[in-house]
């Protein structure tokens, strides 16, 4: 399965930076742009058929979410010897229950010949990092329910749920990685 290769989200590993000292791990600048859009046509490819997935949006769009005040999204790139192998991307979103921001990672991928390894964990905590830098209240994570193994249906709406959502405490300053 696609994301097999990534422990479960309560998994202790996620509250460790694993990754190993041949990996650089930064923040996405403009000139990662192709690089992450051949990353995400990667995870794209890996993923398997899911009702009501569109494609819509290009590079423009990517652009200005990561570039242009306000900033509206967050990414990272994992590079191994200079070569791309994952990339995590977030946006915030806003809950009216608790009435705070919240980190919303969205996209967590490392390739096929990069796993198993503590690339995703440090992707990971780059992104528990910002959303404790940004103020959010928790970093939330959604996976697509069909990488788990199929849909999950709900009284009176067949198919209806298509993720599951995990919370994560943000990874303040004075935590250890």
């Amino acid at each position: 399965m696609p994301v097999s290769f990534l422990p479960s989200p309560d998994d202790p590993v996620w509250t460790q930076t694993a990754a190993r000292v041949d990996v650089d791990i930064q923040r996405v600048t403009r000139g990662h742009a192709a690089v992450l859009m051949r990353l995400c046509d990667r995870q794209m490819a890996e993923l398997p058929e899911a009702p009501g997935t569109r494609m819509g949006g290009g590079v423009l769009e990517l652009m200005e979410a990561l570039f242009e005040p306000p900033l509206r999204a967050w990414a990272w790139i994992a590079e191994r010897h200079g070569e791309p192998v994952g990339y995590a991307f977030a946006t915030v979103g806003f809950s009216m229950i608790e009435r705070a921001y919240y980190f919303n990672l969205e996209a967590l991928f490392v390739t096929a010949s990069a796993r198993p390894s503590g690339i995703a964990a440090g992707l990971f905590a780059e992104a528990r990092r910002t959303a404790a830098q940004l103020g959010c209240v928790d970093l939330r994570w959604q996976v697509p329910v069909g990488q788990g193994g199929g849909l999950m249906p709900l009284p009176g709406q067949a198919g209806a749920a298509t993720v599951i959502q995990y919370v994560f405490s943000t990874l303040q300053q004075d935590q250890v990685d």
